[in-house]
């Protein structure tokens, strides 16, 4: 006779598929209404008015100084020669929010783009608060340079600009690429998340719009930059914001409720997976315990 012990537990099993599927369900329940209050509610007031108002084929400002690392007064020009193409950051350096993340996920693509800085391409990052120092943007490529595969050359230092600008400056920069942005009450500014490539020759080749740019990305707008072409944009401008958290009114931060709903997709992905398996597993157990009892019975019908 068939063990029937074994089949025990696909009945517990079956409870926790169930168990399982019921807190799939909540958390979309959860994530959706969430989403939809994102989307289909005005925009905080911390994000009105910041956005990028893509100007592609405009040429940014010239002459337009800035202020290196070094401490150098530095026209902006001075880095467009004509044959490299050019990834502009805007930004600031004492951002608590999502600066820092840019910079790191922009660094860790170039890892992946088999273009050299300083040899194929320039990477210029601009603060456009007037309150950064020398010593910020010193500190901020430091970090790059060291988060950089490569040995570091003179050629690949020089092609990482770090740099600070006078306000007015910075927003003759910003204004010429569309990028808008503004200071908070508490100090901070709310601004856009996003790349913009340039040609050898200084014109608007392409907008990234990215938390998390790929190589694959990077290489195909410096490609296109590099032969003077203006391309589509990648990503959504609309899904990319920085503004800083307000403890007095305790409300999340826009980008902060984007993470709290990208963490539910995944949750339900991670419970939809898991689901699958035991499937999986409950389907293969119930084979073979099929298989054990047409067994049995073939070794009672022989004996």
């Amino acid at each position: 006779m068939a063990d029937r012990s074994r089949l025990i537990p696909l009945r517990p099993i079956s409870a926790r598929f169930a168990h399982l599927g019921a807190l799939c369900v909540c958390a979309l329940l959860m994530a959706v209404p969430a989403r939809a209050q994102i989307i289909s509610k005005e925009l905080p007031e911390q994000a009105q008015g910041v956005e990028v108002e893509e100007r592609l084929g405009e040429r940014i400002p010239q002459p337009l100084m800035v202020q290196t690392s070094e401490g150098l007064a530095v026209d902006l020009w001075d880095y467009f020669d004509g044959k490299r193409p050019v990834v502009l950051v805007l930004g600031y350096y004492t951002c608590p929010l999502i600066c820092p993340l840019t910079f790191e996920t922009l660094v860790r693509a170039l890892n992946g783009v088999d273009y050299t800085v300083g040899e194929d391409f320039q990477v210029l990052a601009v603060s456009f608060d007037p309150s950064n120092t020398v010593e910020d943007a010193r500190e901020k490529k430091a970090v790059a340079l060291a988060g950089y595969d490569r040995e570091t050359t003179p050629e690949i230092e020089r092609g990482f600009l770090f740099s600070i600008a006078s306000e007015s400056n910075a927003r003759r920069l910003a204004d010429a690429v569309g990028y808008r942005y503004k200071k908070l009450a508490n100090g901070e500014y709310s601004h856009p998340v996003a790349l913009v490539v340039l040609t050898p020759d200084g014109r608007v080749s392409r907008y990234i719009y990215s938390f998390d740019y790929t190589p694959r990305d990077i290489k195909l707008a410096l490609l296109e930059a590099t032969q003077g072409r203006i391309g589509k944009s990648i990503g959504d401008s609309f899904l990319h914001f920085c503004f800083a958290y307000n403890p007095q009114e305790g409300a999340f931060t826009l980008q902060a409720m984007r993470v709290m709903q990208l963490a539910a997709v995944a949750t339900m992905i991670l419970l939809g997976g898991l689901i699958g398996g035991l499937l999986l597993t409950s389907r293969l157990r119930r084979r073979g315990n099929r298989k054990d009892r047409t067994t049995t019975r073939a070794m009672g019908v022989a004996t």
